[in-house]
């Protein structure tokens, strides 16, 4: 895991992100969608989506915590599992850690303001941070449990000075989990591609409260001995002041996210 950050750099040392374009992700790798000659029926489909949903929900619930830790790691401020392990050849903080299930290691510097965006140390007084965080392991959020959760994110971390975490770079991660409606489980293998833009955390909060998320996903389900493959995309809107944060699949299927109990609602 560490080999993927310290032996190469998805952005030079004194590199940034710079302008706000989205970096696409692309379609992530996973096995061929199902064979076309043999497609399920309207309600397998409807019942793969609104459990898919759930998958997502779930997903974004349970990073926010390590997304808050990456923020007091770019200041260099280490949370209980995580420890630096000091600095690689091309200058970058380097470190490691190991929550609940999850095992992590990271590497990240730290930009001023300036159009140069020239390096400067990462002593909360920097303008904003790039932290590469790979994880692998097992999370649960309620009563979900994800297992061989394998994932690389890249994000820059902008406004640390004002504590309002401002988040936006690509991600890639899969997982496996099972899902119950009326009685009946389904295993999911989900491979995520996602692009995070302008996901904000206010003072003091622990659920971000604006930005988006867009997902490219190609997911594996298997249901009482029936296999389907299928690829998706979805945008998730956080909500704020009151707005609800909102999912989108596939352009015209909506969901309602409650980010506190985890709750999701077709609408």
């Amino acid at each position: 895991m560490r080999a993927f950050l310290l032996g190469a750099a998805l952005l030079a040392m004194s590199a940034c992100a710079g302008n706000d374009d989205n970096q696409d992700p692309g379609v992530p790798p996973g096995p061929d969608p199902t064979d076309p000659t043999d497609p399920p029926t309207p309600e397998e489909t409807s019942r793969d989506y609104d459990e898919l949903a759930n998958v997502i929900g779930a997903h974004v619930r349970g990073e926010f915590a390590i997304m808050l830790a990456a923020a007091q790691i770019s200041e260099m401020q280490f949370p209980a599992g995580f420890t630096s392990t000091g600095v690689d050849a091309e200058g970058r903080n380097t470190g490691e850690g190991v929550r609940d299930g999850m095992s992590f290691a990271f590497a990240f510097h730290c930009n001023d303001g300036t159009a140069a965006h020239t390096v400067v140390p990462c002593d909360g007084a920097a303008h904003h941070s790039h932290i590469q965080l790979a994880m692998n392991g097992s999370l649960a959020v309620g009563s979900m449990a994800m297992d061989q959760v394998a994932r690389e994110v890249d994000w820059e971390i902008r406004d640390l000075t004002l504590d309002k975490a401002r988040f936006r770079g690509p991600d890639q991660a899969s997982l496996t989990t099972s899902v119950t409606t009326e009685g009946v489980a389904a295993t999911y293998t989900v491979n995520f591609g996602a692009t995070y833009e302008q996901v904000r955390f206010m003072p003091n909060a622990v659920i971000p409260t604006f930005g988006t998320i867009d997902f490219t996903l190609n997911t594996e389900r298997v249901r009482a001995g029936d296999r389907r493959v299928f690829n998706a995309s979805a945008q998730l809107v956080y909500g704020a002041s009151g707005t609800p944060t909102i999912l989108t699949i596939d352009g015209s299927l909506n969901y309602s996210i409650d980010l506190t109990t985890g709750v999701v609602a077709k609408l």
